[in-house]
């Protein structure tokens, strides 16, 4: 039990045995530059009394203690310090209750010693150390800093992008007791800013850059190389705008004091340059120059662009172009362009060189015309940037220059004549036209088109048309039409002489007769080998005719069998003879013209080669029932069975007659019409009437509007069979409004509906045997207007033929679709009391949701409000 007792005890022996009063100062020794302050520290720890201790502080001189100063007398010092301590070149800066500084203001040679720092006890025991010891050791002022060579301050302008390079010397000698490094750190102050670090070469021999200029360095754009002989160079390879301001060379004396921490002793400053860093767009110049700017076309466009002022610099050039005074390069056409990295983008007539340093000349060969306008050069200087990259430092365009590329037309007559005039058909033909007094076409190209103008025919003039021309390259291009006797070699066209054309036909023919024309045009070539027409000329016309009979047709229609009544076979025969015409063929067509109808219909035809095609024959159950054929080559036979009386009225024959030339090419000569055969029964069509009706005329909106179409048999017997085509028209009230057709119903009953009214409810049913009705369901206003039906009967007669009949419309009907006035007020009223309901609701929802429930309160007997209110009367 002792033994653990003991144990417990002895960590505490060991602790009161090493507590009590710490006094500290430096190890030291401490080196201090001559004439500079210099502040040695001490403090006092783990005592006992009163917080604030006082220091005293002693020299060593001469093997005993000299007072120096001290925190608690103020006669403390010795006849040595105390002019010093009374002048104020030493005194103690207390720090705290526990710390203080000796201070020298100027440290001298004779203030080197070993310093005692002593603190007065105020522990109940004494315990501890009482004071600390640490040397001084004051070593001369041998740190230099300037600028290299002696150079005097002066301020520099530099343009943006170009290098810089300054230089300082700094030096120290290292005393016999003590080695000192040097530092040195290159500072720049901007305007109105404090000094920045840019570079500093330190005392352990490290090169260390600025927080701003990390990148900068890193990238060997800032760098500081070591020259020798104390020389500091700053070398910075592309300066920037910022980089303006004073540049100042700081020198450091540094030493380790307790043998691994570096002390820095003392410093100095030496101011080197100021430098102005100018924008590269203040220095930038360019501009354009050519010689003659007024060029013939042909001519080469030479002109020449010079960019000073970025020597140093890579340099983007390019060359726009536009037709009238430039804005900007967005409406410019940019012509070439030459890159960072003198790439060109050539092209076969547009070049871009560089024939000096600063100069960029452009080319532009064979102008032309188009090339006329404002020609300028821009220029884009770029100056080297951090990771290596370039940046866009500055951008100028020179002025415009106006070239104006000029050509004359070539100007000529052209002379046309006929050296050879076909007396008759077949005769040959040779026409020429000359051009004369040609003039500026010493690289033009002359090339001729032939045209023609047809004679009068019937009175009617003929169209132009071409023939044949002759394009740039001289290659002849036929109309189609004439393709086949030009291979044929009836007609030719050659150029006997440069100035010269003709033109050769052969075998000329009746349609050959008129008016021809040559039009020379005059060809320029353009840059690329193209051509360019820049002038045509039409000649004077040729006339060519010759004395002739017109051809003659006489076409005859006889009726071979007549019908008198329906169902009869109606023949009619044409017979046809020409004159001044060898051996024509015909091509026939069958018209019809209805009674009381100013309108043809064309029915069957008869092509030249005998191919029979029905025209307007629109009766689709008796495609057999008409029949067109060719007797002879002057006789055509018509024939239609079992005609009906919508067959009735006049037929004639319109024939053609077409002709072949030499060339075998057919052509018509001359039409004519037959006489009309009429057809007529001596029975008339069975007489009926249509009558549309209504009971209601007048619906509201929203009814079913219903009509009735009713035919009334008056010379039909009522046995026969009697089948029906009814149409039902419609035609709106409104402007402009026009007749529609409405609904159909065949006489198979199939109903057909119109695009427009197909989905508006309308229906339509046989209510009888000659009654139809037509119904239109929930109607709008848009059905007011006027409504008339068309019925077709179809009639069988003996045989079991069913003819149709000619068709009759009824009288109009107007029908009109109102408004109710309960109807007109339906709606209003009910959006009104709609509207009103909401409006209620919210306002009670307002009500409720802003104003607070009322507090109940305590309400006075019956007896007692009675009292009162008669107190109030009286």
């Amino acid at each position: 039990m002792r033994r653990s007792a003991a144990i417990l005890l002895l960590p505490a022996l060991l602790c009161g045995l090493t507590l009590g009063r710490v006094v500290k100062v430096p190890t030291g020794p401490l080196y201090r530059v001559v004439k500079t302050p210099v502040s040695v520290p001490c403090n006092v720890s783990a005592y006992e009394g009163p917080s604030e201790q006082n220091f005293d502080w002693f020299v060593f001189r001469n093997g005993g203690l000299v007072k120096v100063i001290s925190t608690l007398e103020v006669e403390f010092s010795d006849a040595e310090y105390k002019d010093k301590v009374a002048a104020g070149d030493i005194w103690v800066e207390r720090l705290g209750d526990s710390s203080v500084e000796l201070r020298f203001r100027s440290v001298k040679f004779e203030d080197e010693g070993r310093y005692d720092c002593q603190t007065p006890s105020t522990d109940e025991n004494s315990r501890g150390n009482y004071e600390a010891r640490v040397s001084l050791k004051v070593i001369p002022d041998k740190l230099a800093v300037l600028p290299a060579k002696s150079r005097s301050l002066t301020n520099t302008n530099h343009t943006e992008g170009t290098p810089m390079e300054i230089e300082c010397v700094a030096s120290t000698s290292t005393s016999s007791t003590v080695s000192t490094h040097l530092s040195v750190t290159w500072q720049l102050t901007k305007n109105g800013g404090g000094p920045e670090d840019i570079l500093s070469f330190t005392a352990d021999d490290q090169l260390l850059p600025g927080a701003s200029y990390t990148d900068r360095y890193w990238h060997g754009d800032v760098r500081m190389n070591l020259e020798g002989n104390g020389v500091f160079r700053l070398v910075v390879d592309h300066l920037l705008l910022e980089d303006s301001g004073v540049y100042s060379c700081v020198a450091a004396e540094w030493v380790k004091e307790d043998g691994f921490n570096w002390k820095k002793l003392h410093e100095k400053e030496a101011t080197i340059k100021t430098i102005r860093v100018q924008p590269l767009a203040q220095t930038l110049n360019v501009s354009a120059s050519g010689g003659t700017l007024m060029l013939n076309k042909g001519d080469e466009i030479d002109l020449v662009c010079s960019v000073t002022g970025a020597d140093d610099f890579s340099v983007e050039v390019g060359w726009y172009f536009s037709t009238s005074l430039p804005t900007d390069t967005q409406s410019s056409k940019l012509l070439v362009h030459m890159n960072l990295a003198a790439i060109v983008n050539n092209s076969d007539f547009v070049t871009l060189n560089r024939i000096s340093g600063s100069e960029y000349r452009l080319r532009v060969q064979q102008a032309d015309e188009g090339d006329s306008g404002y020609y300028y050069c821009a220029a884009s200087v770029w100056v080297p940037h951090t990771n290596g990259l370039k940046r866009n430092a500055a951008a100028k365009t020179s002025d415009p220059l106006h070239v104006t590329v000029t050509l004359l037309d070539p100007t000529y007559t052209v002379l046309s004549r006929s050296l050879r005039m076909p007396n008759s058909s077949g005769d040959a033909a040779e026409l020429e036209c000359e051009v004369l007094d040609l003039h500026n076409a010493d690289e033009a190209k002359l090339t001729v088109a032939w045209t023609f103008k047809p004679s009068v025919s019937n009175g009617v003039a003929g169209e132009s048309g071409l023939i044949a021309e002759m394009d740039q390259d001289w290659t002849l291009k036929l109309n189609p039409r004439y393709n086949e006797r030009a291979q044929k070699g009836e007609i030719t066209f050659t150029k006997p002489m440069p100035h010269t054309f003709k033109f050769q036909m052969q075998h000329a023919s009746v349609s050959d007769r008129g008016e021809y024309f040559c039009n020379i045009s005059a060809w320029v070539k353009q840059r690329g080998n193209t051509w360019m027409k820049k002038q045509e000329i039409l000649s004077s016309a040729i006339v060519m005719v010759w004395k002739t009979e017109d051809p003659g047709l006489s076409v005859m229609a006889t009726e071979e069998k007549p019908a008198a009544a329906m169902g009869h076979t109606f023949e009619m025969m044409c017979s046809v003879s020409a004159e001044h015409m060898a051996v024509p063929y015909y091509s026939v067509v069958v018209v019809m013209n209805e009674p009381a109808s100013i309108d043809s219909k064309r029915l069957i035809s008869l092509t030249r080669e005998s191919v029979v095609k029905l025209e307007q024959w629109d009766v689709k159950d008796r495609p057999e029932d008409i029949i067109l054929e060719k007797v002879s080559d002057q006789e055509f036979r018509f024939r239609l069975y079992r005609t009906q009386f919508s067959d009735q009225g006049s037929y004639y024959c319109l024939v053609q007659a077409w002709i072949q030339d030499h060339n075998g090419l057919w052509a018509e000569a001359v039409s004519n019409n037959s006489n009309p055969i009429a057809v007529a029964f001596t029975t008339a069509a069975p007489r009926f009437n249509v009558t549309l009706e209504s009971k209601r005329p007048h619906v509201h909106q929203g009814e079913t509007l219903e009509m009735y179409c009713v035919v009334d048999l008056l010379d039909i017997p009522s046995t026969s069979d009697v089948l029906y085509e009814v149409e039902w028209y419609f035609q709106g009230i409104h402007f402009n409004a026009t007749l529609s057709p409405l609904v159909m119903v065949d006489r198979g009953s199939v109903v057909t509906y119109q695009e427009d009214f197909g989905t508006r409810g309308i229906s339509v049913e046989r209510v009888s045997t000659h009654s139809f009705r037509l119904r239109a369901h929930c109607v709008d206003r848009g059905f007011t207007g006027d409504y008339f039906c068309k019925v077709t009967p179809w009639i069988k007669y003996e045989a079991e033929k069913w003819v149709q009949i000619p068709p009759q419309e009824s009288a109009q009907l107007s029908m009109r679709i109102d408004i109710s006035v309960l109807d007109s007020f339906k709606m209003p009223l009910l959006y009104g009391v709609v509207s009103a309901l909401l409006v209620g609701i919210l306002a009670c929802t307002i009500g409720y949701c802003a104003f607070p429930k009322p507090q109940r309160r305590r309400t006075a007997p019956l007896d007692e409000r009675r009292g009162l209110l008669h107190k109030c009367l009286s």
